[in-house]
């Protein structure tokens, strides 16, 4: 989730990977949690992969965001489901986080609902993450 009205961005190549998964994967279509992805894809801006800017988050993004109120950084990945690995603090595409930081940019506000309530963070750094 964001806290502006923007429009973001995908790279062309996630968007096949993810509409594929979609596709593929019908329960993801019907779950009510994944409609945030769903929304993202269906109306994200598209752009070629040699062009897409290094400062938003992608599939295989290291990210770094940071807690506003308890000042607390956390990094993670942003992956397909079947790379998802908590340990590793790799995270799904179609989890409330991925979902939330996939395609938005360094310096943007996001939250998203936890079982304690709404958190908010910032996008400190966004890196390409290589596997």
């Amino acid at each position: 989730m964001i806290s502006e009205n923007k429009k973001l961005v995908i790279a062309k190549e996630d968007f096949h990977l993810l509409s594929n998964y979609i596709n593929n994967n019908r329960a993801v279509a019907n779950e009510e949690k994944n409609s945030r992805i769903i929304q993202l894809i269906e109306t994200a801006q598209l752009i070629e992969d040699a062009d897409f800017p290094w400062e938003i988050v992608r599939l295989n993004s290291k990210v770094i965001i940071r807690d506003k109120i308890a000042r607390l950084n956390y990094t993670y990945i942003v992956v397909m489901p079947e790379q998802a690995d908590h340990k590793q603090c790799k995270v799904s595409a179609f989890s409330t986080i991925g979902s939330a930081l996939l395609g938005n940019s360094r310096g943007s506000d996001i939250y998203w609902k936890t079982p304690k309530g709404r958190r908010h963070f910032t996008i400190m750094a966004v890196s390409q993450y290589a596997f």
